[in-house]
């Protein structure tokens, strides 16, 4: 049945584009190459990311996905430690540039989101939207049109009552009503954040896969200030589950400000999930990562992003270690062992029940 809600939406983002001159003519390969090699590419969107040498072949995956679905974006990447021949390989792309993270911070990349989307938009200021990709995901088609939807503000993917019942199941205290915002986090955010008494939010939105605006770039600059005051040092993970309030580091931040904060814009629903011929899927965030085994769940991704490396040996791109869940050659081993995981995984849950 024709979901009206989401056509509508999908329209408003297309005309969105049109508004900004961001619907193009189907291109190839070469001649998108050269659209973006020499700087003609003025207007289009641009996407950002942050990796460390740990998700660097997710990265380069994700820009692979980029290129071979022709998707019209400068491509930014925030680098947090990356050596040069990292650094050389992802400036192969073009269009790319490869950003120096800030040395004074000494957290990992999570930490990092706000930064990333504030250096994108100035090394671009010619772009009205900036969309930031977590690193561990991927295009499964031309995401371009999406990249600028309607709207001066934050676009994000809202979660369902039934998606926070599960995140905060073991947080709620007694008499709570399950599926919202648990009470005492509310508490700790408030205090945190110092404005409202009352939050604006009931349910959380997520902290990757964003789209902003560039005229809510001043919240999210207040987004990585209050991550670093938040946060502690040394922070290099996704999670933080010592933390009551914080165990989603980024996420419990933008969540927190989203809440409580007086410049607080009303997050729109994000446009990159909306198309099921062209989103942007997320790989993660459970462990173990695909390039090291691919979850059963995440299996039916396998045969693109093992098609992205062979696309890009054929158009003679560079390539680094490629791991062998990406490769075509290890098709069986690479199913086998997914469901194997999968059996262990059932297997483990039975006997704790």
């Amino acid at each position: 049945m024709l979901d009206l809600q989401r056509v509508a939406t999908a329209m408003a983002g297309f005309r969105g584009c049109l508004r900004h001159g961001l619907i193009f003519k189907h291109t190839t390969m070469s001649e998108t190459t050269d659209l973006l090699a020499t700087g003609d590419a003025a207007g289009i969107p641009v996407a950002v990311t942050i990796t460390d040498s740990n998700f660097f072949i997710a990265v380069f995956t994700l820009l692979l996905s980029m290129h071979f679905h022709k998707v019209r974006a400068k491509l930014h990447v925030l680098s947090v430690g990356l050596s040069e021949e990292e650094k050389r390989l992802l400036r192969q792309f073009p269009g790319t540039q490869v950003i120096e993270a800030s040395r004074a911070n000494s957290r990992g990349p999570t930490c990092r989101k706000g930064e990333a989307i504030l250096e994108a938009a100035r090394i671009s200021p010619e772009a009205t939207h900036i969309s930031l990709f977590d690193g561990d995901t991927l295009a499964t088609g031309d995401i371009t049109k999406y990249l600028c939807p309607a709207g001066e503000t934050l676009f994000g993917r809202w979660k369902t009552p039934e998606e926070d019942g599960q995140i905060f199941a073991s947080r709620y205290e007694a008499g709570e009503a399950v599926g919202t915002i648990p009470r005492r986090i509310l508490q700790i955010w408030q205090q945190d954040v110092n404005e409202r008494s009352t939050p604006l939010i009931r349910n959380t939105v997520c902290g990757g896969n964003l789209t902003v605006h560039r005229k809510a770039l001043g919240f999210i600059e207040r987004w990585q200030t209050q991550m670093d005051k938040v946060l502690p040092e040394n922070l290099k993970g996704a999670h933080n589950f010592s933390s009551e309030a914080y165990f989603q580091v980024d996420e419990s931040v933008l969540n927190s400000l989203l809440a409580f904060a007086h410049d607080a814009p009303a997050a729109l629903p994000a446009q990159l999930n909306i198309d099921p011929q062209a989103y942007v899927a997320h790989l993660g965030p459970n462990n173990p990562k695909p390039w090291v085994l691919w979850r059963p769940e995440k299996l039916h991704y396998y045969p693109q992003v093992a098609g992205f490396f062979t696309w890009a040996k054929q158009q003679g791109y560079e390539l680094p270690k490629v791991p062998w869940t990406f490769q075509r050659r290890y098709k069986p081993a690479v199913i086998a062992s997914a469901h194997l995981f999968g059996a262990a995984r059932w297997l483990k849950g039975r006997l704790k029940a």
